[in-house]
């Protein structure tokens, strides 16, 4: 009997979750009102954990995470094979601008390019972006599906040829 009620219990919890995650598009904001409910974030250097789906493939690797508020992130995969990825730079404008726009409440470039979407479950938040049809990251695109508390936990990218890109953060803070 004990057994029976943690099964349903668990199940309930994974239902939620699930379509707490499902319904986010349910939920569209204005950029200056998510502004106002989204967490001051500060730099930190985390670890991470990316799995990857392509043509019915998952890749994995991981690593180490820094997220620098004011410049924007760098990516030390450690494995499978070692290489740093920098969204600092110029070079990686619109990822960068998304990333630093996020972190200092400055929505501009996003709310030009992205239709925006933010819920809450008691601490935890999540934000989404999903391109606007005339944006540059329609054509590519799908989604950004962003969860966090304190600090991002966790990023989900869908793109319109069907692979998705799904990163774990975790953070010591």
């Amino acid at each position: 009997m004990f057994f029976n009620k943690i099964v349903i219990l668990v199940l309930l919890i994974f239902i939620s979750t699930c379509a707490y995650a499902a319904g986010i598009f349910d939920y569209p904001i204005a950029a200056k009102d998510v502004a106002e409910k989204l967490p001051e974030l500060k730099s930190v250097e985390c670890t991470f954990e990316q799995e990857k789906v392509l043509n019915n493939r998952t890749l994995k690797s991981g690593g180490n995470f820094k997220f620098i508020k004011d410049k924007g992130v760098i990516f030390e995969t450690l494995y499978p094979i070692k290489s740093v990825s920098s969204y600092t730079t110029d070079q990686n404008r619109q990822i960068n601008d998304i990333i630093v726009g996020i972190a200092n409440k400055n929505y501009s470039f996003i709310n030009k390019n992205f239709n925006i979407f933010y819920m809450t479950n008691m601490e935890d938040w999540t934000l989404a972006l999903k391109p606007k049809e005339k944006s540059p990251a329609s054509s590519q695109l799908d989604n950004i599906t962003i969860f966090g508390k304190k600090y991002i936990k966790k990023i989900d990218i869908k793109t319109k040829n069907g692979s998705s890109t799904s990163i774990n953060f975790n953070c010591k803070i």
